[in-house]
């Protein structure tokens, strides 16, 4: 009995672990892809920013994405997050932002149950340096319905995972550098716990079937 115990504690631990996967930890990821800018950027000046929160970097997530923003964050490292409107269009949004001073800024988007993503540097004045996505993207045939005659800037071909910001291409957070799903730490442990509880709990059942053999010319001592 003890050691059915242990195996039910052990599964229950297991199971909980599973559960508290986000999406994220789960190999889910997505990247943040800008609708074409302006080819120069001021300081003081509202800019009304179109931008896709594409899962695994080429469609829409199927679910309730949570709150979509882009954040700006100059380099005295203060932050200021402007929020996404949802547009028509599934997976694109739209933010009003602006630059309060001249320098360098970084630009990021936070992808509501995802992880946030680093889109790039900008200059101001000057433009954009978008860092190189964690894989190339491209089109997901699957879900081309999704679009009409406004869609994300991406085409059949690969984009190219390197730009002139880096040579070394940048993975978003919770990603792994190759694009791929990444295997979160609690699922492994979840999966590692449920084989052994299931472990103990087989070899408890096969023990309590075997039978009982006495020794001839011995008895048992009883209270």
């Amino acid at each position: 009995m003890r050691l059915l115990r242990i195996a039910t504690v052990v599964m229950l631990a297991a199971a909980g672990s599973l559960a508290s996967v986000s999406p994220a930890q789960a190999g889910g990821w997505a990247t943040t892809l800008l609708d074409p800018l302006p080819e120069r950027l001021e300081s003081g000046r509202g800019y009304t920013v179109g931008y896709w929160v594409l899962q695994h970097g080429s469609h829409p997530y199927e679910g309730d994405l949570g709150m979509s923003a882009l954040r700006l964050t100059d380099d005295t490292g203060a932050s200021t997050t402007y929020a996404g409107t949802p547009l028509p269009e599934a997976a694109h949004y739209a933010a009003a932002v602006v630059f309060g001073h001249p320098g360098t800024w970084h630009l990021s988007s936070v992808q509501g149950i995802f992880a946030d993503y680093e889109i790039g540097d900008v200059t101001v004045p000057g433009g954009l340096n978008v860092r190189p996505t964690p894989t190339p993207m491209i089109v997901d045939h699957d879900h081309t319905t999704h679009w009409g005659a406004i869609r994300p800037p991406l085409t059949a071909d690969p984009m190219p995972a390197r730009t002139a910001a880096s040579r070394t291409p940048v993975a978003a957070a919770g990603t792994s550098s190759q694009g791929g799903p990444s295997v979160p730490s609690p699922l492994v442990a979840g999966v590692a716990l449920a084989a052994v509880g299931l472990t103990l709990l087989v070899g408890w059942r096969l023990r309590s079937r075997m039978p009982t053999h006495r020794v001839p010319g011995t008895r048992s001592t009883g209270p």
